[in-house]
């Protein structure tokens, strides 16, 4: 039977998290989001008083001095820091999912050495390089024509290997210690089998942010350029083996939970939206009374709990699956494509309810608007994740009880 009781620990982190996003999160967002230059807004003593929670480490494993946390717990997380801000909760949600995928995929060599660096800088942020200028999509619905996709070079001489190449819209860029680059080995092959991953630190000789993208949401937390020019990295620096990263990313998404990640966090963004309109129909009076007693305003508010609640128990059901042998990878891509969709969808209705009053830019439903949005596509666009997870569909075995001979017939044109 499904128990969706929580573990203390993860009553306590959630409790945490919450206070942390309304307490600090909350105000800094407020100004921050109206700081016009892009490479100005990133609060750091968020972070600080975030790793001090031990929410910067969330996912590193308990030897390491994190916090061991599985995929469910790192989702819940992420909803509450959302709540507090969208674009910050990236900043630590990328953390934690990339140290996901460097804790299983690394040699027990590099994180004995990586992770304690990682957990002691309580600036340390994370990042993750795939997104270039003229590859995007096809890099995670994989494109295997020779040559074509991801380009950015990786070439091994001796024991080092030099990269060039540019990176484009990263999360994190300019603000991350370390990034996960993913880099092509094989300039002629199939992107399946040509893409090796480096950790490669931000103060490497050569590599440059040339660019910090002034964006329409998500303003605390900065997107970059990043350049690599003749950029050396130890071979002891790979993560994995050589030509797998693409099997990697796939994990990454899939099993280490990074849509189920993204899913969760803009669901924050509509729970807020909701929780706000609640008040706000409490407290307007139209018509002789506060709006909540009209009908279509009742109605409107419980159709936002619905489609909320629903998104949080598909993301949660996603994020118990992922890594299990029986993980369905379709719903791993889909519960991010329904939580982001649900998150518009709120908050075009919580902008009905507020009216012209919620498109005031003094009041915060404005800047929900507006983050909601870049989930659409942020951690991979919608319809690239749907035509993805429909490459999994299966076709009907005729020997299952479900098989219908009518509708065989019908499809025959019978």
């Amino acid at each position: 039977m499904v128990d969706f009781n929580l573990t203390p620990r993860q009553e306590e982190l959630r409790a945490i998290a919450k206070k942390f996003a309304i307490e600090v999160m909350i105000p800094s967002a407020e100004k921050a989001d109206r700081e016009p230059d892009p490479s100005k807004s990133f609060d750091w003593d968020v972070v600080r008083e975030g790793s001090r929670l031990g929410l910067r480490t969330l996912t590193i494993p308990q030897e390491f001095g994190g916090e061991g946390a599985n995929v469910e717990t790192a989702a819940m997380i992420g909803e509450q820091l959302a709540y507090g801000d969208l674009g910050m909760a990236v900043a630590f949600d990328q953390t934690w999912k990339i140290l996901t995928a460097v804790c299983r995929v690394a040699n027990e060599a590099q994180r004995k050495r990586w992770l304690p660096l990682i957990v002691e800088d309580d600036t340390c942020l994370m990042g993750i390089c795939s997104t270039e200028p003229t590859a995007g999509s096809e890099n995670i619905l994989p494109y295997q024509e020779p040559g074509k996709g991801m380009q950015m070079r990786a070439e091994k001489k001796g024991d080092v290997w030099i990269l060039n190449g540019t990176k484009r819209y990263i999360s994190n860029g300019g603000l991350a210690k370390y990034y996960m680059v993913r880099t092509r080995n094989d300039p002629d092959g199939p992107l399946r089998t040509s893409l090796t991953s480096f950790l490669v630190p931000a103060d490497s000789p050569g590599f440059e942010v040339t660019e910090v993208w002034d964006k329409l949401g998500q303003r605390c937390v900065q997107n970059g350029t990043l350049q690599f020019t003749n950029v050396e990295v130890p071979d002891s620096d790979r993560i994995g083996e050589i030509g797998n990263a693409a099997q990697i990313g796939t994990e990454f998404l899939l099993g280490y939970g990074s849509n189920i990640q993204a899913g969760a966090t803009v669901l924050g963004v509509a729970q807020r939206a909701y929780d706000l309109s609640v008040q706000y129909a409490f407290e307007r009076e139209q018509a002789g009374g506060p709006i909540v007693n009209h009908q279509i305003q009742r109605t409107r508010l419980a159709r936002m709990a619905m489609q909320i609640t629903a998104a949080r128990s598909y993301i949660m059901k996603s994020a118990w699956e992922a890594g299990r042998e029986d993980q369905d990878p379709m719903h791993a891509s889909l519960c991010k494509v329904f939580a982001s969709e649900v998150a518009v969808h709120v908050c075009q209705q919580a902008l009905e309810l507020w009216a012209a009053a919620g498109y005031m830019r003094k009041n915060p439903l404005e800047k929900l608007i507006r983050d909601a949005q870049s989930f659409l596509h942020s951690d991979g666009t919608n319809d690239i994740l749907a035509l993805k997870a429909g490459n999994y569909l299966m076709k009907p075995d005729p020997s299952d009880p479900v098989y219908s001979k009518r509708a065989a017939e019908a499809a025959a044109g019978r």
